[in-house]
C-alpha cells in the first residue's frame, strides 16, 4: 500500500511541475503579439499545440501502454524542455509553428502517461476521490505559471520567462525517476492494438462522455488562450484571474469532490456544464477588477468537477492495461476543445470581436449540454 501511495504521489508531483511549464504558456499570446501577429495568426499558434496533441494520441497512448509510462513520460518531458528553451531564439511564424507542434506532442504524450500512472496505483473505493485530487495538480499551476510566469516577463523578460518555464519539466524528470512504473495489476500476455483505441471512441457507454468532455474543454479553452489578450484590451491583468481560478479549483476538488455522490453523477455533471457555459456569456460585460474576480469564481466553481467525474465514469476499475488508451481517448477530445476549438473562435474573435467569440462560444456548449441533457433524463427516467 505505501509503493501505491508514494506511486501516486509522485506521478501527481510531476504531472503538477509539467502543467506548470503546459500553463505558463497561456501567457505566449503576450509574446506573439510584442512580434507582431494579428489575432488570426495567434489564434493558428496557440491551436497548434492541439495538432499533434490530438493527431498523435492514438498512437502515442497505444504506446504507452506497450511500452511503458514512465519510459515515454520522461521522453516527453525531454521535449517540453527542449521546445520551450528555443522560443528564445525563434521569432518565425512557421518555425514557431513547429515548436507548438511538439509541444503538443510532449502534452499528448505526459499527460497520458501521468494521468495512466496515477489511476493505475488508486484503490478502486478511492478512484472518484483520487482523481480528483490528481486533477488538481493540473489546476494549482495555473498560478504559478501564469501569475509568476507574467511577473518575470514584465520585469525581467522573455528570455528569463522562457527558463522559468522550461525548469519545472526539469525537475519533473527527476521526480518522475522515483516512480515504479510496474502495476502488479498488468496482465502483460493481453495484447496491446492501436485499432482498441478507436474502439473506445465508438463504444456508446464512452461516446457521452467524450462528447461532454469536449464540450466543457471547448470553452476552457477559448477562455484560457484569450483572456490574458482580452483583459490586455481592457488595462486589466491576467495573472488575478488564474490565480483565483487555481485555488478555488484546487480547493473544490480536494475538499468537495466527496460530497457529490455517484448517483446520477452524469447528470450532476451536465448541469455543471450548463451553468459553466452561461459563465462564459457574461464575461464580455467585464470592466474592473472586481468582475475579474467575480467570473474567475463562477467559472472556476463550476468547472471544477466536470473533468475528473467524467473522467472516473469512463476510466474503470480493473482495465490497467489500457488505462493509456482510455486516458488517451479523454485528453483527445480535451485537445480538440481546447486547441482545434481555438482556431474556430479564434476567427469568429478577429472579425466580430471578443463579446461574439465568447458568446457563440457559450451558445454552443450550452445548446448541446441541453441536448445530452433531456437525452439522458429521459433514458434514466
Amino acid at each position: 500500500m505505501f509503493n501505491l501511495n508514494r506511486n501516486f504521489l509522485f506521478s501527481t508531483t510531476a504531472n503538477c511541475l509539467f502543467f506548470i511549464n503546459f500553463s505558463s504558456f497561456f501567457l505566449l499570446p503576450l509574446f506573439l503579439d510584442d512580434l507582431g501577429f494579428d489575432k488570426s495568426e495567434i489564434g493558428i499558434l496557440m491551436g497548434s499545440f492541439g495538432i499533434s496533441s490530438i493527431l498523435l494520441t492514438p498512437i502515442t497512448s497505444t504506446l504507452i501502454d506497450k511500452y511503458g509510462k514512465k519510459i515515454l513520460g520522461t521522453i516527453a518531458l525531454a521535449i517540453m524542455i527542449v521546445s520551450s528553451l528555443l522560443f528564445i531564439y525563434i521569432d518565425n511564424f512557421y518555425a514557431l509553428f513547429l515548436l507548438r507542434i511538439f509541444q503538443g506532442l510532449s502534452f499528448s504524450i505526459f499527460f497520458n502517461s501521468s494521468s495512466a500512472l496515477a489511476s493505475d496505483n488508486l484503490d478502486d473505493n478511492n478512484r472518484k476521490k483520487g482523481l480528483s485530487i490528481f486533477y488538481s495538480s493540473t489546476i494549482f499551476p495555473y498560478f504559478i505559471g501564469p501569475y509568476f510566469g507574467e511577473i518575470i516577463l514584465i520585469n525581467l523578460g522573455y528570455f528569463y520567462f522562457f527558463i522559468f518555464s522550461s525548469l519545472f519539466s526539469l525537475i519533473a524528470i527527476l521526480i518522475l525517476f522515483n516512480v515504479d512504473s510496474k502495476n502488479i495489476n498488468t496482465n502483460n500476455e493481453i495484447e496491446v492494438r492501436l485499432k482498441d483505441f478507436f474502439h473506445i471512441i465508438n463504444n456508446p457507454d464512452s461516446k457521452k462522455f467524450l462528447i461532454t468532455n469536449f464540450l466543457s474543454s471547448t470553452g476552457f479553452g477559448i477562455i484560457m488562450n484569450f483572456i490574458a489578450i482580452f483583459l490586455k484590451d481592457k488595462s486589466l491583468k491576467a495573472g488575478l484571474f488564474f490565480a483565483t481560478y487555481s485555488v478555488i479549483v484546487t480547493i473544490v476538488r480536494l475538499f468537495l469532490s466527496d460530497l457529490i455522490s455517484t448517483n446520477k453523477l452524469f447528470i450532476k455533471v451536465l448541469i455543471m456544464l450548463a451553468f459553466f457555459s452561461i459563465s462564459i456569456f457574461f464575461l464580455p460585460f467585464t470592466e474592473n477588477i472586481t468582475h475579474v474576480i467575480i467570473f474567475a469564481v463562477i467559472f472556476s466553481s463550476t468547472y471544477a468537477l466536470i473533468y475528473p467525474f467524467i473522467s472516473s465514469l469512463l476510466v474503470q476499475p480493473g482495465n490497467e492495461n489500457s488505462s493509456g488508451r482510455l486516458f488517451g481517448a479523454l485528453n483527445a477530445t480535451f485537445g480538440i476543445g481546447v486547441h482545434l476549438m481555438t482556431f474556430v473562435f479564434g476567427y469568429v474573435i478577429q472579425y466580430f470581436g471578443y463579446a461574439r467569440g465568447f458568446q457563440t462560444c457559450s451558445l454552443f456548449i450550452l445548446i448541446f449540454t441541453m441536448i445530452i441533457l433531456i437525452k439522458e433524463v429521459r433514458s434514466d427516467a
